[in-house]
């Protein structure tokens, strides 16, 4: 136990040096983006909920300044109040620079359901839902976590566990992250209140620290670090 509180109060020290945030204008695509935060190594931005009833077809992009490499950890926190339909959804793309073809998906459905799905898209292999899950599929208890390293691949949570460890997909560069939710224009609105945020932390694995913290910590250091966002947009 005292060894676990150890690692824990090591691997705070380490965020804490990682996130010293400088709010400063950030260059993006999307004008529907606020409180938007950028260091050295870490950026993130706030959505409101009318970017979940956006159509596939015109969804809110968020296009980062420069492309992050390789090896970062994105959280994303839903705090959407959903509409009182079953289909009610945010769908949300993690995509590779332009005129690369792959990206990562997300899809978090409202309701009892929960519903949610993660799904990748390569050239080769085209688009692979690679985890499903129709009922009680995620949970705002945590922030969804989604990382990639260039030894340890793909690893994402739904809030409550991990449900795709280190999966390779090749590397993955980051380039922006887009959100909707109707399938049609004329589909009703997916949401009637409330924001998502993202946060993303990059590096050289080399120079960042983080890099090497086992996973859970990780994905318990994420919530101090939404913390530390939030706070930090607050007093801003």
């Amino acid at each position: 136990m005292k060894s676990e509180l150890l690692v824990i109060f090591v691997a705070i020290g380490l965020f804490s040096q990682a996130l010293i945030i400088n709010p400063v204008q950030s260059f993006t695509q999307s004008q529907n983006a606020s409180e938007i935060v950028s260091t050295k190594n870490s950026e993130g931005f706030t959505l409101s909920y009318s970017a979940s009833n956006t159509d596939r077809k015109n969804p809110v992009v968020f296009s980062f300044a420069k492309p992050i490499p390789t090896n970062w950890q994105l959280l994303i926190q839903n705090n959407l109040t959903y509409s009182n339909y079953n289909n009610a959804k945010t769908i949300i793309k993690i995509q590779e620079p332009y005129p690369s073809e792959k990206f990562i998906e997300l899809g978090m459905f409202g309701g009892d359901s929960a519903r949610f799905w993660a799904a990748v898209n390569t050239k080769d292999s085209g688009y692979i839902r690679i985890y499903e899950r129709d009922s009680n599929g995620w949970s705002r208890d945590q922030p969804i976590f989604v990382a990639h390293a260039n030894n340890q691949g793909l690893t994402i949570t739904n809030g409550k566990r991990i449900i795709i460890d280190r999966l390779s997909i090749n590397d993955f560069v980051v380039g922006s992250i887009s959100v909707y939710g109707k399938d049609r224009p004329e589909d009703p609105s997916n949401a009637i209140g409330g924001k998502i945020s993202f946060s993303i932390i990059f590096g050289d694995p080399a120079n960042s620290p983080l890099y090497y913290l086992p996973l859970a910590v990780s994905i318990i250091m994420g919530g101090i670090v939404v913390t530390l966002l939030v706070k930090k947009k607050r007093d801003a």
